[in-house]
């Protein structure tokens, strides 16, 4: 009786084991389907004098030029300075149609596309899913109630944005 009494134990102590696990199991794929925000990926700053701004964020804050892209008369289109290893600031240059100020903010995502697809089923107005032929990025935009602009990123392995977190050493 005793032996069977442990069995029986044992059982459904692995029973419970089995479920709790599987219960975990199932909220984790549940997250992953609907996708995930990560945290805030970068501040996107338009500069009325870029070089002097570019000299602000760099030399006086001490944050790394992590991206750079020009132009094609070699201008600069835009750059990212390293905040720490996962959140930058995007600088971009002023211009007729674009005014000095704050731009958007953007997040950083697991499972964009997933993601993108549960806020359109919230009501969103979402753009995207696209990958950026520039640097290599899934992303989708909203606006918030403000009209602000949010973009929604996958530094997906191969990114541009990858490369530059994983090669990030604190300093």
């Amino acid at each position: 009786m005793y032996l069977f009494q442990t069995k029986l134990l044992s059982a459904a102590l692995f029973l419970l084991i089995g479920l709790t696990a599987g219960i975990a199991v199932g909220k984790k794929l549940q997250n992953d389907e609907k996708g995930k925000i990560l945290g805030i990926n970068h501040i996107a700053i338009v500069a009325e004098d870029f070089e002097k701004s570019s000299s602000y964020y760099r030399d006086t804050l001490g944050f790394p030029l992590a991206i750079e892209f020009k132009d094609d008369q070699g201008n600069p289109a835009w750059s990212y300075f390293q905040v720490s290893k996962n959140t930058f600031i995007e600088l971009v240059p002023a211009s007729a149609t674009r005014p000095a100020g704050l731009e958007h903010f953007g997040l950083e995502t697991r499972g964009t596309e997933s993601l993108l697809d549960h806020l359109r089923e919230l009501g969103l107005d979402i753009n995207g899913p696209r990958v950026s032929t520039l640097t290599g990025i899934h992303i989708g935009t909203t606006k918030d109630l403000d009209g602000v602009n949010i973009e929604f990123i996958g530094t997906v392995p191969g990114s541009v944005h990858r490369k530059a977190i994983d090669d990030w050493k604190e300093k």
